[in-house]
């Protein structure tokens, strides 16, 4: 029927078939993807009463109709029902393509992770003509919304400044960061404006802090503190593909004030362009850092960078072993080589 685009939903919901009565929830940022599914369901369920059914891979298991018995029988206590299914191996797209051909008695909302396009769940919602298919991808829009949204709540105001920098301490996970700035508009309460000390002062926590002083470390040179904050973050639970990405970012950044700084531009304003743009604490490492390193070398390491994200990708097992490497090489205590670490 239709695949939606990211985007505000309760926009998406106004153009939404009113016989659509299946969609699919999708993405890599579970928050939004829940909170999507909520929103969904309770668009589904309408204004009268509502039967909400959860289901999952256990119930599944069971009871392999389980899903069929839902959504064809009517609710005995409910105007509506509602059937809510996260999805999991259990789930049978075949058997799941026969149900949707006949008219359900409630109306169904599927929760999966992030799908490939070629991905059978994904097609069969695509192409149907009673059903939707909803993707979940955080971007700076959607952050900056959600933002703006919970603050102006609390009667709160921030700058646009403050919110980049806030922007930057919240995580991929949608619910999460919603539930960082709602204990952030907690702190500046009766505040009126939101300032950069609130931020650190209510927002993040350990493992954040660790991610911006490992990308500062190894861009400073300083090999040991590196791989300190790099244990610090794999104890903490944080995945070495995050600690990658950000390093990526992290030397993204300090090649573009690098650049600007080498075509004769100053790096004061080549820092006010980044978005987003960093901690004003921060901006005088940044700055020192993207001249000790200088173009030449910023553009060998972004390889190196991507190289690595890659492989510890491939191989989950060498994640910390890769993650290493690369901060030996990327503060000089190896040679530098591209495009690959060996």
């Amino acid at each position: 029927m239709v695949a939606y685009k990211a985007g505000p939903l309760q926009r998406l919901l106004k153009s939404l078939d009113p016989h659509c009565g299946a969609a699919l929830v999708y993405g890599p940022d579970a928050g939004l993807v829940a909170e999507r599914a909520t929103a969904l369901a309770s668009y589904f369920a309408g204004q009268g009463s509502t039967d909400l059914v959860r289901l999952d891979d256990r119930d599944l298991a069971e009871d392999g109709a389980r899903l069929e018995v839902e959504l064809r029988t009517v609710s005995m206590f409910a105007d509506r029902k509602v059937v809510r299914l996260a999805a999991g191996t259990r789930l049978d797209v075949p058997s799941l393509k026969a149900l949707l051909e006949a008219p359900l008695e409630g109306a169904l909302v599927i929760e999966a992770g992030a799908l490939r396009p070629d991905s059978a769940l994904r097609k069969l919602f695509e192409g149907h003509a009673t059903a939707a298919t909803f993707p979940c991808y955080s971007d700076e829009r959607t952050v900056v919304d959600l933002i703006d949204a919970e603050l102006d709540k609390a009667g709160l105001s921030i700058d646009a400044e403050t919110r980049a920098y806030l922007a930057t301490r919240l995580g991929a996970d949608q619910a999460l960061s919603r539930s960082e700035v709602t204990k952030l508009a907690l702190y500046a309460a009766g505040k009126g404006h939101v300032s950069p000390e609130d931020i650190d002062a209510a927002v993040g926590d350990s493992a954040e802090i660790a991610v911006e002083t490992f990308v500062y470390g190894v861009s400073g040179g300083e090999t040991k503190e590196a791989l300190r904050q790099l244990v610090r973050l794999a104890t903490a639970g944080t995945e070495p593909s995050v600690v990658l990405s950000a390093l990526g970012r992290h030397f993204t950044q300090l090649h573009r004030v690098a650049a600007a700084i080498a075509d004769g531009g100053t790096a004061e304003q080549a820092v006010r362009l980044l978005r987003p743009r960093p901690h004003f604490k921060r901006e005088r490492a940044l700055i020192a850092h993207s001249r000790r390193l200088g173009v030449r070398r910023l553009l060998e390491a972004l390889p190196l960078i991507q190289e690595a994200i890659k492989r510890s990708r491939l191989n989950p097992d060498f994640e910390r072993a890769l993650a290493e490497r690369l901060v030996l090489v990327l503060t000089g205590e190896r040679r530098l080589r591209a495009p690959g670490l060996t």
